[in-house]
Parts: structure tokens; C-alpha cells; sequence
């Protein structure tokens, strides 16, 4: 069986440990910084390479799973206020909101909670799904644009609700797999202050709200929404209608940011980096590339696994 097939098992393993023997992620850490160094020593013993590397990625993949666990049911992670009736949160937009029609999905990255009928402000932590109207005149008229964008800081009023499961689809789990834990739908939303995020993420979300931009001054709609989403990951402005022929026809891939982008990329970057930097040079230029659209894309498990092959 090929090494990394071993490793990749030993990972899994790890994660599956994490979820039967409750301890910390510094401990898994510790185990595998134990087994990294054993490994270091007897590096001379072949027989003893295999486990050891094994041992390491063990411990790896449980601390990374116990590192990812929310901590339910603590005061201070705003998922423990699920189900508890109606509340104000103030926090700041962690990623481009998606929008459909009317509505607008912002995942907000919470900074403080209180109750809506009063009391004092407490600090919590944690992302909630916030489903509101798709464009504010509150926010146009505070920094000249309609709709919400990454970085903006919001103040919203609503009930904080478990995700729900639905038949088929397990949109709880789903939601748990992106770190949210909580959502708010049709809530009330108060726009703050603008540009509020980690500055190298907000000049990348400016740089993608350009490339919008000019798609739409060059190509009317639904086409200019429709290469929106082939170039850069985002379809949310496509109508319903042309969404559904597109999932009618089993077409919806056509849409979605896949290995098929990044080949079409790596054919265009790597033969225009090697020509300006040499043969070796232009590989890692052409991979800097494919990092820097892989993160414009959105970073989604598409995409991501695209770009790693």
C-alpha cells in the first residue's frame, strides 16, 4: 500500500480518536511531538518509520479535530443562545454575503450579544448565518452602496435558532462543517461602520468587487452574472429561473469553480511565467497564481482540491 495512503489513514484515525477519548488538542500535540521526535532519533530503523510517521499524523489529526469542536454550552460562544428567544448582536461580515433574489445570507462573526427586551452587552464569539433583505437604504446612504459587503460591522435583532435538518439533506451538519452554528432569519439589520475586516482580505473582496464591476459594464445580464460565476465562484446574481435549466439539465457544474478553471489557468500562467522568469522560477510564479485565484474563488472544497492537484 502506497506511504501516503498509510498516512492518510492514520489521519482519519485521528480524527476518529478525537471523537472517542476527550482530551485536549495541546495533549494530541504533545503525543505528536513526542512521536516527531522518536522519529527524528531512530530514523536509522526502517522498521520503525512507518508507525512512527503514522503516530505523528495520528496526533495531528486529532488535534485538529478537537481543536475544530465548538464549545457548546459555554456562555461565551453564541451558539449556546440557540432557542432562547430574541436577541441583538453586533459583528462584522467574515465573507462576501451571497444573495439571491431579495435576500442576502451574511455570515457575521459575532463580537457581542444582548437581549432584545434590554440588559447589558456580552462579549461571545462564534458565526451566525443572518438572512435578511438584500439591499439596505441605511447602508447606501452611510457608504453609497445598497448592499452589504465583507468588513462591514452590523447590528441585528432577531431569534437565534439551531439549524434545521431537512429531508435529504443534513443542513445542520452542513453548516457545522463551515464553523456556524446559529442563524437568524429575517432579522433586522442596522448597518455600523464599513471596511472594518482584516485589511489583506479586504483588498482581495475590492479587487473581486472590481472584476464585478467590469463584467457588468461589459455584458448585459443574466450573462454577465453567468461569468461571474465560471471566472470567479459567484452566481448568486444568475435569476432563479436560469438557476433552475441549469440544475434541470444536470449543467450546474458549468458554474462552479472546479479543476477545469485551474487547468485553464495553469495553461495560460505557467507558459507566460516561464517565458518571464526561466523554467524553475516561473513553476512556483504559476503557483503563487493559482493560490492567489484559489482564495478569490472563495476557498471552497472545489476549489481547494482543485488547486492541491
Amino acid at each position: 500500500m502506497p506511504l501516503l495512503t498509510w498516512l492518510a489513514l492514520a489521519w482519519c484515525a485521528g480524527m476518529w480518536s478525537a471523537g472517542q477519548v476527550n482530551q485536549p488538542a495541546w495533549a494530541w500535540l504533545i503525543f505528536s511531538g513526542l512521536a516527531a521526535g522518536s522519529l527524528a532519533l531512530l530514523r536509522e530503523q526502517p522498521r520503525l518509520r512507518l508507525p512512527l510517521a503514522m503516530a505523528l499524523l495520528l496526533g495531528l489529526g486529532a488535534g485538529r479535530a478537537q481543536a475544530a469542536r465548538p464549545p457548546l454550552g459555554q456562555a461565551g460562544f453564541v451558539a449556546s443562545y440557540n432557542d432562547q428567544g430574541s436577541y441583538t448582536l453586533v459583528g462584522v461580515v467574515s465573507e462576501e454575503p451571497t444573495r439571491g433574489e431579495g435576500q442576502a445570507n451574511l455570515r457575521l462573526r459575532v463580537e457581542s450579544l444582548r437581549p432584545a427586551a434590554g440588559g447589558e452587552d456580552r462579549a461571545v464569539r462564534g458565526l451566525v448565518l443572518v438572512r435578511t433583505a438584500r439591499y439596505s437604504a441605511e447602508r447606501f446612504a452611510a457608504a453609497g452602496d445598497g448592499g452589504y459587503r465583507y468588513g462591514d460591522r452590523v447590528q441585528i435583532t432577531g431569534a437565534l435558532e439551531t439549524p434545521p435538518n431537512f429531508e435529504g439533506f443534513a443542513y445542520r451538519d452542513y453548516l457545522a462543517h463551515l464553523g456556524v452554528y446559529a442563524q437568524m432569519r429575517q432579522a433586522r439589520v442596522s448597518f455600523v461602520a464599513a471596511r472594518v475586516g482584516s485589511p489583506p482580505w479586504q483588498a482581495l473582496y475590492d479587487f473581486k468587487r472590481h472584476a464585478f464591476d467590469v463584467l457588468a459594464r461589459i455584458f448585459p445580464e443574466p450573462h454577465a452574472s453567468l461569468i461571474s460565476g465560471i471566472l470567479l465562484g459567484d452566481a448568486g446574481g444568475l435569476p432563479a429561473d436560469v438557476q433552475a435549466a441549469f440544475a434541470a439539465t444536470s449543467t450546474s457544474h458549468i458554474i462552479a469553480i472546479s479543476g477545469f478553471n485551474v487547468a485553464i489557468l495553469v495553461g495560460v500562467l505557467l507558459p507566460f511565467a516561464r517565458r518571464l522568469w526561466g523554467p524553475q522560477r516561473g513553476i512556483w510564479a504559476a503557483m503563487v497564481g493559482i493560490a492567489a485565484y484559489t482564495l478569490l474563488a472563495g476557498a471552497g472544497g472545489s476549489v481547494v482540491r482543485a488547486a492541491i492537484m
